[in-house]
């Protein structure tokens, strides 16, 4: 029996024999039909139904079209009454809170965390540079 697969990204049908099965490294495994629609959704990372000439955008589009037309077509049901057993109690209403009279001050700047104490070590007295004497003058 002839299996017949459906391109991943334009919905077209692949023939036994073209095409190309694509398998990512996770197991997902893509069919595409050609190399347009294998460059299009993996190199380029488009959405085959968003394009309009891609098969899939015209099936996605006739489902939402019966999907919209469906609820005129029905009769409206009549709104179920709930049975006090399943009755969420309301809750309470509470009053608005009352305007606070002053806004609250703005809070100081927090003190930095005081130092660890680590014992310090003592300086070492620098060594004097000599300064460099000017030099004699020959006469």
């Amino acid at each position: 029996m002839v299996i017949k697969r459906q391109c991943s990204f334009c919905a077209g049908e692949v023939e036994p024999g073209t095409g190309t099965m694509f398998v990512k490294r996770d197991g997902t495994v893509f069919y595409f039909c050609s190399g347009s629609c294998r460059k299009q959704q993996l190199h380029l990372g488009r959405v085959g139904h968003r394009l309009k000439w891609t098969r899939a955008h015209s099936l996605k589009r006739a489902a939402q079209q019966s999907s919209a037309a469906k609820p005129t077509e029905r009769p409206a049901a009549k709104p179920a009454t709930p049975s006090p057993a399943t009755e969420k109690p309301k809750p309470a209403e509470t009053p608005a809170p009352a305007k606070k009279a002053e806004a609250a001050p703005p809070e100081a700047p927090k003190a930095a965390p005081p130092a660890e104490a680590t014992p310090a070590k003592p300086a070492k007295p620098r060594a004097k540079k000599p300064k460099d004497a000017a030099p004699a003058k020959a006469e």
